[in-house]
């Protein structure tokens, strides 16, 4: 059996970040003092009632989270009240916490890393339930607590017992949306009157957290940012696995600037408008962390950093070392290779047959990365490369499909293949910087690796490898395809863009002098970034308190900076739904407002290769253009996109090759 203390672990328990829920350090000690007490009376060792606390049995149950306070109970020579042991119950709360932790991870229920990650083991968090012994299991006490909350199914008597603790120190207003808690509040009350220990108890607490510093409580109490309303149980995991940015701007709208939200059992605060992108901007670096949301991702790779994952200093340290090969000089200074890449791409398009859109630009976009970043071609990787870097995105990142979606036969031929891709890069780097080329992003890397072995060991040198193939597969490819979705849907855009992509050639090959006379092709790139941005929202944890908007936002929580937001809001872009490339003109200037264009993200983890993927993605579409008439397939197409693990455009996006030019 679990006693209370481990099943208030357990329902505490952030499984997919590996820590609890944050609660106030006092508030905590009161429910795992308040835990050992209700256990002690379901042991029949003490009986309340509301106003004192009665030994009936000093015989120790054999349970060291339990005999320790029953023994205390049993020297006191003077009654008591419930509120006296709760008190002093709270100066073993350190211990019952360890303990409990302790048993959990024994029993198999938990697993704590040599980090002090925390999460249920494998079984645990696909069957729901917990081995109690060898020859039984129990539900999963969210499940139970859920089920008693939204039916009117009759609870165990222990179940009543655990939701009179968890409400007496508001930890069930941490668990549900405020939507939820109201829908629940008068079941709450029918459950509190179900059991006289769990009443006993919850009182003595609720008086001691309301006495204690009542100015500071009754500040707290207000400083709750409001909910968006959602479904039982599920909360806003529907909206979120849709369209995010509308779903986003919509709550903003209702809401403001800051707005919590819940996915099944996660809860995020929100923080979104020009003023969360100014904060992120500006103190995102001492108040935020990525490290929780990319952890699973990187393990899978093998590794145990990706740049980004890291923060604060060594974050800095491994931006800089890769700065130069995703720069925007960098591909500058290679655009005759950038550009003979695209044209022999396109010289193997067929005449008059629908070509898929999104993979069509993914070949000539991996191919850019490939040669450019790493001397090395990935044509004969690239159906490898798209399925497992999706798959991965997908359960180890957005957590849409389940762990062992990465397992099937396609995705392990799929791994074999990747790590075979990054095997041959290594040995196209054998010298430094090779027959005397010019040194690529993998020659920075591994001057990094040799340097100081310490800081970028070899396990790590996958991730950072990869890491252009990572990025360009959904995001230059991704930009690039609802780009040129775009150009074919909007006639009045195409005519300009042409005549600017022939001019651009009309001298020969393009150089860094001639690539800055674009205008058209940049602010068509720049709506569609705005209309249909690849990253709508960034996920962070928080690595330090402040305050945002009048709310106090404590360190831990899982926050969403909801950057896109502005994008659609007509206070700063007029007529928002609109495709409109003049907002980017030296009169409207409407991008740069503060704090309301942000398709790169901002912050110390704002996209290292956004200037690489601009030239890329221009020059990329100035080529196509200049060589090809293309039309959409078919004409009439309407956009659809894919949201998931990163906003793209559909598969049903084709187009035609009507000649070559």
């Amino acid at each position: 059996m679990l006693r209370f203390a481990e099943e208030l672990m357990l329902l505490l328990l952030d499984n997919e970040n590996g820590e609890f829920i944050q609660v106030p350090n006092r508030t905590m000690q009161y429910a795992l003092a308040g835990a050992v007490l209700m256990d002690l009376a379901l042991e029949y060792c003490i009986d309340t009632d509301l106003e004192q606390l009665i030994l009936i049995d000093p015989t120790p149950v054999g349970d060291d989270l339990l005999d320790p306070t029953l023994a205390d109970i049993a020297q006191e020579t003077n009654v008591q009240d419930i509120g006296f042991w709760v008190e002093r119950a709270t100066e073993r709360a350190d211990s019952i916490r360890e303990k409990a932790l302790a048993r959990l991870s024994e029993r198999g229920i938990l697993e704590v890393d040599e980090g002090g990650f925390v999460s249920l083991t494998l079984w645990v968090s696909r069957a729901r339930r917990y081995p109690i012994s060898e020859d039984k299991v129990k539900q999963e006490v969210m499940l139970r607590i859920m089920g008693v909350l939204f039916t009117d199914d009759i609870p165990e008597p222990r179940d009543v017992v655990l939701i009179c603790l968890v409400d007496a120190c508001k930890i069930l207003a941490r668990i549900l949306s405020r939507s939820e808690y109201a829908e629940a509040e008068e079941r709450i009350e029918q459950v509190r009157q179900m059991d006289l220990i769990g009443q006993s108890v919850s009182r003595a607490i609720q008086k001691m957290t309301l006495d204690e510093e009542p100015e500071q409580r009754r500040v707290a109490s207000k400083a709750l940012p409001p909910r968006a309303p959602g479904l039982p149980l599920v909360g806003n995991a529907l909206s979120m696995m849709g369209d995010i940015r509308s779903f986003l701007t919509k709550q903003y709208l209702q809401l403001g600037p800051i707005f919590s939200v819940q996915a099944l059992d996660r809860t995020f605060i929100v923080l979104a408008g020009p003023e969360a992108n100014l904060f992120l901007a500006r103190q995102g670096k001492t108040h935020l962390r990525s490290r929780e949301l990319w952890m699973d991702f990187t393990a899978e790779l093998g590794a145990t950093r990706l740049v980004i994952g890291m923060d604060g200093g060594e974050h800095f340290r491994l931006r800089r070392a890769l700065k130069r090969g995703y720069s925007r000089s960098y591909i500058t200074s290679h655009l005759a290779t950038t550009i003979d890449i695209a044209q022999r791409e396109i010289a193997e398009w067929p005449l008059n047959v629908p070509l898929a859109g999104l993979y069509s630009l993914q070949r000539i976009i991996t191919e850019q990365l490939g040669v450019l970043c790493t001397n090395t071609s990935p044509r004969e990787y690239l159906d490898d490369l798209i399925p497992f870097f999706n798959s991965l995105l997908l359960s180890r990142l957005t957590h849409h499909r389940p762990r062992l979606f990465m397992y099937t036969p396609r995705l392990r031929r799929a791994r074999k293949r990747v790590h075979a891709l990054y095997e041959h890069i290594l040995a196209v780097h054998e010298t430094s910087p090779g027959n005397g080329r010019e040194p690529d992003l993998i020659d920075d890397l591994l001057d990094l690796h040799h340097n100081d072995p310490q800081f970028m060991p070899e396990t790590d040198l996958i991730g950072a490898a990869l890491g252009p193939f990572i990025a360009g597969l959904d995001t230059s490819a991704g930009v690039s395809a609802f780009t040129l979705y775009a150009l074919l849907k909007h006639p009045e855009l195409l005519a300009p863009t042409k005549a600017e992509a022939d001019a651009l050639f009309a001298a020969g090959i393009p150089t860094s002098a001639t690539l800055h006379k674009l205008d058209v092709i940049p602010r068509v790139a720049m709506e569609a970034l705005r209309m249909y941005p690849i990253a709508p929202a960034l996920r962070r944890t928080v690595s330090n308190s402040f305050e945002f908007a009048g709310y106090r936002i404590p360190a831990g929580t899982h926050v969403i900076i909801a950057t896109t937001v502005p994008h659609h809001l007509p206070e700063y872009f007029p007529n928002p739904e609109r495709f409109d490339i003049d907002r980017y003109t030296a009169e409207r200037r409407e991008h740069k407002q503060p704090g309301v264009y942000a398709p790169f993200g901002l912050g110390p983890h704002r996209c290292l290769g956004n200037g690489f993927a601009e030239v890329q993605i221009a020059m990329t579409l100035a080529t196509i253009l200049h060589k090809t008439e293309l039309q959409l397939e078919p004409p009439n197409y309407e956009l659809k996109v894919r949201q998931a693990p990163l906003p793209k455009v559909d598969k049903s996006f084709k187009f035609r090759l009507l000649q070559r030019r």
